[in-house]
């Protein structure tokens, strides 16, 4: 075996080499079976014939001949085994030297035979030059020994052989014969390594391919034009759920792959026009039933042996791109959307500043007027400029009913600023509604009387005595209604109607509808009715709202699980109505809740009998042994609730922070302490605690609350806390008295 060169120095032209060599040895089997068949075929024929002419030489003639044709045979059979495979070019040389010798010898030993003999034996060696798969070289080294026997067997023989006739011509004809069959050979060989060259490059191409369309991740198939596979590889197989390439090819991409039918036709249509598609995305249906998406890359072209025309491409499973672009697409829109609920609240959110700032300065008007009438009247009662009594009277009269307006604005800017913070909070106690039906109306019948107006006033009997809710935030909403009704109304009437709607075991729904005959309200204007800090006004500029009440009112009604809605005709008048939902069974009763029914009802009376000029004779009720320790930092606030206390007949005694209240409380001279939560140096909350954490019987001692804050919130704080009541300002005077009797005689 030649080895390769040291110009041999890259991996792929090694590789060619080493290809070449080891097709050269597989291809040198078969010639050289058929080689030693000829030579022993050939040897044979050459015994016959020269023992038929040469008989006394028989016996030479048979064992030159005979150990030629078995050394042919011997070698016939190795070469059949993997032994003789692997060393081809050896048992070529072999027999090649076992026929040449054996024919030399016969020349030696019969001289005559000269020209028969190296006629067959030129023949056997140019025979062997045109089949054998060898190189130039063994080729070479077979015309040496070749020349070297045919030399040798006439040189050792006797001079007469010299004189044979045509014996130069055979000499000649050997050393002819010698170079034609090394020329042959070569010729043989570059035309053989050319070809097992360009078929190794086939077959390193045939493996690239091969690798290339087992290992893709892309499926990679051959179809035909109705929609049979013709060609799929692995990865197609695996894609689509199978097990093995008959499955699918038994397979009709139309009825079995593809999801819509109509699918398959547009792409037909395209390949018929175009001749090949691109990026042509379709869903498919796996073996398990199961749907993806694909990317087709698809071409046309016509099989030259059977001249049908052919789909050939790949495919991409694009399953999950598909449904990660679907996901950014959702995502893209849900920012779309929320750009453009920003983009609406932001508007919203400017165009309600834009309302504040026009309210703020509406209140402040508002604000300011009540404010001026209790100053103004405040003003002339200090000075003393007043005609008499009854002129006093009245002036006190008129500051109170004007600080209760102005309360009412307070209340309702509270009011609208808790609901927009979401901390307003229902109560839930029981009551009667026709008692809060009356003593809504009764705040506006002496303006019905006074504008001449018919109020009609109609409530179903099938609404129970007892229902459970915020009493004081159902009768706000109906005063709200009939306020406007009234305010707005000139002339007709106005009219009030509740019924039950609907009626449970545990849950009555009661509609309240409040009709007036009014000026109406423009239908452009219905829309911003509810909205906060937006007032209505008329064609003339007069006002025709505060921009509250209404939603306020409309957000207790939501808060009721109920909803309120409004018709009007400008000039024919309004109807407003709402369904709120009441309990027929309390859930848990509040003690708190109890204590602002009181205060409400107490607060109604004592407004009645100032009304009516009447002071409350408690002083002998109250018990003079009994002190109470007053603990409040505002000056003026301590000196009036000071003169309320004393005047109702209190022994009372004030400090002014947490600090002088836990000192005076351990003196022990107090029976109940009055306490104001927010104080500067230490708050109310803190001394409550501190007192209550005291190892003495003064640790028990009853301590109210008093402050302004009045949500829920604020009194379970405090009850928390270890405070025992609670009272918020501004003080009602006979509320305070029951209050604190009840602490102070609540274990005699």
């Amino acid at each position: 075996m030649v080895k390769p060169s040291k110009q041999l120095k890259s991996t792929g032209e090694l590789k060619r080499f080493e290809y070449f060599q080891e097709e050269s040895n597989k291809s040198l089997v078969p010639p050289f079976q058929a080689l030693s068949k000829f030579v022993a075929f050939a040897g044979l024929v050459a015994m016959i014939l020269e023992v038929r002419y040469f008989a006394a030489q028989s016996v030479d003639i048979y064992i030159s001949r005979l150990s030629a044709i078995l050394i042919a045979f011997i070698l016939l059979v190795i070469s059949t085994t993997n032994l003789g495979k692997r060393h081809a070019v050896l048992l070529v040389h072999i027999l090649l030297l076992s026929i040449i010798c054996s024919f030399g010898v016969m020349i030696f030993l019969i001289p005559k035979t000269l020209i028969f003999n190296s006629h067959i034996i030129s023949l056997i060696i140019f025979t062997a030059a045109l089949f054998l798969s060898w190189d130039v070289t063994n080729q070479i080294i077979v015309a040496i020994y070749y020349n070297i026997v045919f030399a040798s067997s006439i040189i050792f023989n006797s001079k007469q052989i010299f004189i044979l006739p045509n014996m130069i011509e055979s000499v000649v004809l050997v050393l002819v014969i010698s170079v034609m069959a090394i020329v042959a050979s070569y010729i043989n060989y570059k035309l053989r390594h050319e070809s097992v060259i360009k078929t190794f490059e086939v077959s390193q191409s045939e493996k690239k391919f091969r690798n290339l369309f087992e290992n893709s991740v892309e499926g990679i198939f051959q179809f035909t034009k109705e929609g049979k596979f013709l060609t799929v590889n692995p990865a197609l197989i695996k894609m689509l759920g199978y097990s093995s390439d008959e499955d699918i090819k038994r397979l009709g991409l139309v009825d079995d792959i593809f999801k819509r039918k109509s699918d398959w036709e547009l792409l037909s249509k395209l390949l018929e026009k175009q001749g090949k598609v691109r990026n042509f995305r379709v869903p498919y249906k796996k073996k398990d039933g199961t749907e993806i998406t694909v990317r087709m890359n698809v071409r046309t072209y016509e099989d030259e042996e059977s001249g049908m025309l052919v789909y050939e491409g790949s495919l991409q499973d694009i399953t999950q791109q598909v449904q990660a672009e679907s996901e950014k697409q959702k995502a893209l829109d849900a920012l779309r959307l929320e750009k453009n609920k920003a983009d609406s609240v932001a508007k919203k959110a400017q165009q309600e500043s834009s309302f504040k700032s026009k309210f703020l300065a509406n209140m402040s008007h508002e604000v300011r007027t009540p404010m001026n009438s209790v100053m103004g009247f405040l003003t002339l009662i200090e000075n003393d400029l007043f005609e008499d009594k009854e002129e006093l009277k009245n002036f006190a009269r008129d500051a109170r009913l004007a600080a209760e307006s102005l309360l009412d604005i307070i209340n309702n800017i509270l009011d609208i600023s808790k609901i927009e913070a979401g901390k307003m909070e229902l109560d839930e106690i029981e009551f009667d509604i026709r008692n809060e039906i009356n003593k809504a109306v009764s705040i506006i019948t002496q303006s019905v009387k006074a504008k001449g107006l018919i109020f009609e006033q109609m409530i179903s009997d099938s609404i129970p005595v007892k229902i459970f809710g915020d009493p004081t935030r159902y009768r706000q909403i109906v005063l709200n209604l009939l306020s406007n009704s009234v305010k707005f109304t000139e002339q007709g009437k106005i009219s009030l109607i509740v019924n039950a709607q609907s009626q449970s075991d545990s849950v009555i729904e009661i509609m309240t509808t409040v009709q007036d005959t009014g000026a109406g309200i423009p239908s452009d204007k219905l829309s911003i009715l509810f909205e906060p800090y937006i007032q209505v006004k008329n064609k003339k500029g007069a006002k025709e709202g505060t921009g509250l009440g209404l939603v306020i009112s409309r957000e207790f009604v939501k808060m009721m699980h109920g909803e309120m809605n409004v018709e009007s005709k400008v000039g024919l008048g309004s109807k407003f109505s709402f369904n709120v939902k009441m309990k027929l069974q309390p859930d848990a009763v509040i003690e708190s809740d109890l204590t602002e029914a009181t205060s409400i009802a107490v607060h109604e009376e004592f407004q009645s009998k100032l009304e009516s000029d009447a002071v409350p004779e408690t002083k002998a009720e109250a018990a003079p042994k009994k002190r109470i320790l007053l603990v409040e930092d505002n000056p003026i606030s301590q000196n009036l609730e000071l003169k309320i206390l004393r005047e109702v007949g209190y022994n009372v005694e004030a400090v002014s922070n947490g600090f002088d209240a836990i000192q005076s409380a351990q003196s022990g001279a107090y029976s109940l302490i009055l306490m104001d939560v927010e104080m500067t140096d230490m708050d109310g909350i803190t001394a409550t605690q501190k007192i209550r954490a005291l190892d003495t019987p003064i640790a028990k001692i009853p301590i109210i609350a008093v402050t302004a804050h009045s949500s829920m919130k604020d009194r379970e704080r405090c009850l928390a806390a270890g405070m025992d009541d609670y009272i918020a300002k501004p003080i009602n005077i006979h509320f305070l008295k029951i209050t604190i009797d009840q602490w102070l005689y609540a274990n005699k």
